[in-house]
């Protein structure tokens, strides 16, 4: 039988190393999403569970692979990314995310299947926690975070990742090698981001500047005015109000705080902005975070 020697290419890409191997895997159907047996939250955790999915390739188990590698996506209504970037960020990640969902899924079948092929089963595993410890972009991964989640890199040879590439003219596709992206602890096992999702975030978290209630008045799309207290009445209490407000990236009310007035009125003011809402502000194209002074006055006539 004669073999047909691919011509080989070796690419360097950041924070990629390449190496090329030439060939295409079979397509297979997407199994339904499985309840996952608990795995630890460590680089021994996401050992395992990738040494499952190749030890099932290479008992030709091709169902079970199948649903051990379903089971690395984030489930369908995962809260993750809003949980851990915010309703703003993590919201566009969490579309872009779901948007690629079916290639993604295919592209860890079809590189996992290879390595199976190759014989690899161990995968060395870094864990990122600090970013003043680890370079870009893996740092502003990790600050642009409301709390550090630990992202998980997964590399069969060497500490960095290598990808192997088909180089048939028209093809250029991944077929071996190392997944590119970081993994994340959820609900009981290890789920898979590819790299391009989380380069969407921006170079640091939004910045927060302080505006004016002219500036902004502009901008509120939603006002509801307070309703006098009964107890504020019966005690002809009045007087001026100022609430001092948060506002996220996208114009939603964060936070609250009563920074003048009496505190009965103030209950009833912040009963009623928090139901504001603004049009988000932007800061030289850039969203930004506000903090704004609402104020209005009581008065008993």
């Amino acid at each position: 039988m004669r073999l047909r020697t691919p011509t080989c290419l070796f690419l360097v890409l950041l924070p990629l190393s390449v190496i090329d191997i030439c060939g295409q895997q079979p397509q297979t159907q997407n199994p339904p999403q499985t309840r996952l047996a608990n795995s630890a939250d460590s680089p021994g955790g996401l050992q395992s569970q990738i040494a499952e999915i190749l030890n099932a390739f290479k008992a030709e188990n091709s169902t079970r692979a199948n649903e051990l590698i379903h089971n690395f996506l984030m489930p369908e209504n995962s809260t993750w990314f809003t949980d851990v970037y915010g309703p703003g960020f993590g919201a566009s990640l969490a579309r872009a995310y779901r948007k690629a969902v079916p290639n993604v899924e295919e592209e860890i079948r079809r590189i996992y299947q290879a390595d199976a092929r190759a014989g690899l089963v161990q995968a060395n595993v870094s864990k990122y926690a600090d970013p003043e410890a680890v370079n870009a972009p893996i740092d502003r991964f990790l600050n642009c975070m409301n709390q550090i989640v630990p992202l998980y890199e997964a590399a069969f040879l060497g500490n960095r990742p290598m990808i192997q590439m088909s180089l048939k003219p028209g093809n250029l596709t991944q077929t071996g090698g190392d997944l590119d992206g970081f993994f994340v602890f959820y609900q009981g096992g290890f789920r898979f981001i590819p790299m391009n999702i989380l380069m969407e975030l921006p170079s640091e978290r939004p910045i927060r500047v302080h505006l004016g209630m002219n500036v902004m008045q502009s901008k509120l799309v939603t006002k509801v005015y307070p309703k006098y207290p009964d107890e504020a009445l019966k005690k002809r209490l009045q007087g001026k109000v100022v609430v001092r407000l948060e506002l996220d990236i996208n114009g939603n009310l964060q936070k609250a705080t009563l920074i003048e007035g009496d505190p009965v009125l103030g209950r009833a003011f912040m009963e009623a902005v928090k139901q504001w809402r603004f049009e988000p502000t932007r800061l030289d194209g850039d969203p930004v975070e506000v903090e704004v002074d609402a104020e209005t006055v009581f008065e008993v006539h």
